[in-house]
Formats: structure tokens, sequence, C-alpha cells
């Protein structure tokens, strides 16, 4: 059976394992000893959804013949967060600049604005459940007494009150929506992200 970690084939004597978990378990104690967190698993090819974990752990070891497995390092969960906070900190003007943008015909720059930020958001959102893994304390990842984990539920609501007034094309609300209720807020979370 070939085990990959990031690419990179890893020597993995067989003693006592019998179950795909079993061999997965070792693997990922050793991963773990060497600061990084497993990310994804693919075996034989096909990527292994959460889900489909149970059934896969369960599985026969000579069944299998490549366990591919993508691990992270706290330095790199680190890294993604500043990068992504920079992103976000860089939204803000564009927020800003939204209302003024629809009040000289330029919807098109007020879309792409949308598109960039829900894209940058999108990634937030992945990455806040790697936020344990830093080994941070909890509530360094707060803002103004609310945990970062808690910004998607905040922000959902302003995202489709902004995509309906759009679709009405009420340009009051729509910009009234990016300058003052979101800009405010990921200012925020990015100057969070950017001092991890």
């Amino acid at each position: 059976m070939d085990i990959l970690v990031n690419g990179t084939s890893v020597d993995f004597t067989l003693e006592s394992e019998r179950t795909l978990g079993e061999v997965l378990g070792s693997v990922e104690q050793a991963v773990e000893e060497n600061g990084q967190t497993v990310i994804s698993v693919r075996i034989d090819g096909s990527d292994v959804p959460a889900e489909g974990l149970d059934a896969a752990f369960a599985r026969d070891i000579g069944s299998v013949s490549r366990i591919e497995l993508d691990t992270l390092s706290r330095a790199d969960i680190l890294s993604m967060l500043n990068a992504l906070g920079e992103e976000l900190a860089g939204s803000v003007p564009l927020l800003e600049e939204i209302p003024v943008h629809l009040l000289t015909g330029k919807d098109r720059t007020v879309m792409e604005t949308i598109h960039g930020f829900s894209v940058r958001l999108e990634r937030l959102y992945k990455l806040i459940p790697l936020l344990p893994l830093t080994g941070m304390p909890s509530d360094r990842f707060e803002i103004d007494s609310v945990p970062l984990s808690s910004y998607p539920g905040e922000l959902a609501p302003l995202l489709g009150e902004l995509l309906s007034a759009l679709e009405r094309k009420d340009t009051v609300t729509v910009g009234d929506i990016a300058e003052y209720e979101l800009a405010p807020r990921i200012a925020k979370v990015g100057n969070l992200l950017m001092e991890l």
C-alpha cells in the first residue's frame, strides 16, 4: 500500500493494522506529532468526504492500494488567515465606494465588487473551522466580544438584504448596507486576521 502525505511517499510498515481506520490513525498521529493536521483524504484517487469517513475507516487494508493525505501546519493556517485579512481589508474601500458607483451608473463595477467580496467571504467561512488548529486561545478570535465564528450568521442576512435591494434596484439601501453595515464589520474582521 502506498501512503502519500502532501504528495510525498511515506515509509509505513504494517504491524497489526487490519482496517484503513487503524492505518490512518497511526499516520495521523505521526502527522500531528510533526505539527500538521489532516485536511483531506483520498483513497485510490477518490476524495473521501467527511460523511464517508466511517465507511472508509471500516475497509480492510487489503482492498486499498493508495492513500493520499493533505495536511496543513499552524503556520500555513496563520498565513492563509493573514492573507485573507489583507484581502478583506482591501475590500472595505471598494464596499464604501458602491454608493458612488451606483449614482454614476457603474453597475458592472458594483457587481464585480460584490462578487469579489462574496468569494473572500466564502474563503473566510471555510477557514473558520481551522481556527482551533492555530493553538491560539479562542478569545483571540473575538471582535467586540463576538466570536469570529458568529460572523457568518451576522453577515448572511446583510448579504441577503443587499442582493434583494439590488434586484429591486433600490440603490439607497444597497449603498447603505455596503457602506454602513458591511464595510465596518469587514474592516474589523480584516484587521483581526492581519494581527494574528
